[in-house]
C-alpha cells in the first residue's frame, strides 16, 4: 500500500474525529490539576510530576490495557507486551531527545487508533502505519531496543489491534525469513533481488472472511 496514502487517510480520519480536542482537554486538565496542586503553578517540582506521570500512563494506553498485560508474569504469554509498553513509556521520559521523538509519533498514533472514531477502512490504514512506526522503533539506534522483545510482542500487538476492526486483522510476519510476493513488498531502502528478509517494517492485514490479503507486509530484504 502506497504510504503517502496511508499518511493522507490517518491525516483525514484526524479531520473527520475530535481527537484533538479530547487530547488537548486532557493536556489542560493535567495543567490545570497541576497548577491547582501548586497554587499559582510554581510549587514544588513532586506536583508537576505527579501530573505528568498520570498523563504518561495514559499515552501508553495504561487506563485501557487490561490485567492481562498490565499485571503479566514473566511466564504469561502477554509478558512482552508488558515490557513493550513499558519500555515505551521509558523513552518518551527519556532525555535523549532523538528517542524520545520517535517513540512519541508511535505512541501518538497507538492513541489514536485506540481512542478515536473513524470508517473501518480509515481504521486499517491507520494500524498499518501504526505498526510501521513500531519497526521505525524497534530499529532506531537512539531507542536502543531489545529486538527479540520487539519480536515477541509485535505478533500480540497485533492481536491487540486486531480486536479495533471488523472485518480484517492484522499480522506480524516477524518470524518469516524468506521473501514471499504475495505476501510481502520490499521496502526502497531494500534489495529488490534480495530473498532473505532481513527485517520486517509493517503488518500484515487480512480479510477475516476468507484470508485473502488484504495489504502486503513491508519488509527490508
Amino acid at each position: 500500500m502506497n504510504e503517502e496514502r496511508i499518511k493522507q487517510a490517518m491525516l483525514s480520519a484526524i479531520e473527520r474525529t475530535d481527537f484533538v480536542r479530547v487530547v488537548a482537554g486532557l493536556v489542560g486538565k493535567e495543567e490545570g490539576e497541576t497548577r491547582s496542586s501548586t497554587g499559582a503553578g510554581t510549587g514544588t517540582g513532586e506536583n508537576v510530576t505527579g501530573g505528568t506521570q498520570r498523563l504518561l500512563t495514559r499515552i501508553v494506553l495504561g487506563d485501557i490495557l487490561d490485567d492481562a498485560i498490565l499485571g503479566a508474569r514473566p511466564q504469561d504469554r502477554t509478558f512482552p507486551l508488558r515490557v513493550f509498553f513499558s519500555e515505551l513509556g521509558a523513552l518518551l521520559a527519556s532525555e535523549e531527545n532523538a528517542a524520545a521523538e520517535v517513540a512519541f509519533t508511535l505512541a501518538s498514533g497507538l492513541n489514536f487508533f485506540f481512542r478515536a472514531e473513524m470508517d473501518p477502512e480509515a481504521k486499517i490504514r491507520v494500524g498499518l502505519e501504526v505498526s510501521r512506526q513500531l519497526y521505525a522503533l524497534a530499529h532506531d539506534a537512539h531507542a536502543k531496543m531489545d529486538a527479540d522483545m520487539v519480536a515477541k510482542a509485535a505478533p500480540l500487538l497485533a492481536t491487540l489491534m486486531t480486536t479495533e476492526l471488523e472485518r480484517a486483522r492484522f499480522e506480524s510476519v516477524d518470524h518469516v525469513k524468506v521473501y514471499d510476493s504475495q505476501i510481502h513488498e520490499r521496502t526502497a531502502a531494500s534489495d529488490p533481488t534480495g530473498s532473505r528478509i532481513l527485517r520486517p517494517a509493517s503488518f500484515l492485514c487480512r480479510v477475516q472472511a476468507n484470508n485473502a490479503v488484504k495489504a502486503k507486509a513491508q519488509v527490508v530484504t
